[in-house]
């Protein structure tokens, strides 16, 4: 009786320790079988395979604030067909998803959850007003989100892959871009990129009838320095963009006054918006809406099962109404005498210049300076008053030809 005791300790002993184990395969249908998560698989910390990751990110601001032609800027899922020239997207273009494959937008709600996107929502902030271009604070708030992504942690590195697309749309349709197949790589100090291949089409305030396919090129879309790979589950980090010098794309010089958010994006990713015409979006140029150009935090979870939590932004305000407050403006058919400044701009012209080279927003060196309206108008009345003077003078010369006999 003792030696059967002590047996059966024993071997529940050598079950505990690991030894003696029976394959999965010779399990019977009453026995509980325990599965520990791996370290790289699931939503450990250690070095592994990776098989479902999830990459969240807004890009930035200006990608859910208001437009100053279109109505927004927003987020959708896929690449985007050929609207055909730069026009403002219709709901039945089939232009816009909220859904593609393991890619979806989501945006903020007033109680403080994701949902998805979509058409009706997109220019939506949280509370459900229209977002306005008058403020940087306005926004969507929109993310993409993609699952699926696979790879793996070795000595700390990380590398991982997702398979989807997402498309980037400014002034409502007039101009957009799309992303497809992002890969992450970040060394042990958690230094590194997040690299995609962007296509998209090409437009021009100049001529807004340009309209061109751009052949698809792999880009750096976000620098990363100092991603926290120790931690449990995943990480959140904001790409560098602040104190991020560009060359050849319209920032202006660091001051001051922009100090807060002078920067941007990787080099790479302005030097393919000379095509699509949006460099002016994505640095610093000395625009109203400079406030909204650096990049968001961007949030990586190594599974879409057990993501990291990311607290949806608040937003503020825009205009409370069914539709935006900012459609495309058009010319007059005809100027009062008094009529503003405003009124002799070009045809959806930005109410800020941000320069680039012939692309969709126009230069800043094309504007009138301020101070040549009061100029022209001091000149014209000073003018009118040599002419006055000298009529009374009798000082034409066919006044004088008249006064004699």
């Amino acid at each position: 009786m003792r030696a059967r005791t002590a047996l059966r300790v024993a071997l529940v002993a050598a079950l505990l320790l690991g030894f003696g184990a029976a394959p999965a395969a010779a399990a019977g249908p009453d026995d509980v079988i325990v599965t520990v998560p791996g370290p790289g698989g699931d939503s450990g910390g250690g070095d592994g395979t990776i098989v479902d990751a999830q990459l969240r990110w807004g890009l930035n601001a200006e990608s859910g604030g208001g437009a100053f032609a279109g109505g927004c800027n927003f987020l959708s899922a896929g690449i985007a067909g050929d609207a055909g020239s730069a026009r403002v997207w219709g709901e039945n273009d089939g232009l816009y998803r909220a859904e593609d494959g393991r890619v979806r937008i989501e945006k903020p709600t007033a109680g403080g959850q994701w949902a998805t996107a979509s058409w009706a929502t997109r220019c939506q902030d949280p509370t459900g007003a229209v977002v306005s271009v008058a403020s940087t604070a306005s926004t969507t708030g929109n993310q993409v989100v993609i699952d699926g992504g696979t790879g793996t942690r070795r000595d700390g590195t990380l590398d991982i892959r997702w398979s989807g697309s997402f498309t980037i749309v400014f002034y409502g349709g007039m101009t957009y871009w799309s992303v497809t197949d992002p890969r992450l790589t970040l060394d042990a100090a958690g230094n590194g990129q997040l690299t995609a291949s962007a296509s998209g089409y090409g437009t021009s305030m100049d001529d807004m009838t340009k309209w061109s396919p751009i052949a698809a090129q792999t880009i750096v879309l976000a620098d990363i320095r100092a991603a926290d790979l120790s931690s449990i589950g995943g990480f959140t980090v904001t790409p560098q963009y602040l104190g991020v010098l560009s060359v050849g794309a319209g920032q202006v010089a660091r001051s001051g006054t922009n100090e807060a958010y002078w920067g941007s994006f990787p080099q790479s990713f302005v030097d393919f918006h000379r095509l699509t015409g949006q460099q002016g979006y994505w640095l610093t140029t000395g625009g109203a809406r400079d406030a909204a150009k650096p990049a968001s935090p961007l949030t990586v979870s190594y599974s879409s099962a057990a993501p990291v939590a990311v607290p949806p932004s608040a937003g503020t305000g825009g205009t409370p109404a069914d539709a935006p407050d900012n459609p495309l403006r058009r010319a007059p058919g005809t100027i009062a005498a008094a009529a503003p400044l405003q009124q002799f701009l070009p045809v959806a012209a930005p109410l800020t210049t941000q320069p680039q080279a012939a692309g969709l927003v126009p230069e800043s060196r094309r504007g009138l300076s301020p101070l040549v309206g009061p100029l022209l108008g001091s000149a014209a009345a000073l003018g009118l008053a040599i002419v006055a003077v000298l009529s009374m003078m009798r000082a034409f010369p066919w006044q004088r030809r008249a006064d004699l006999p």
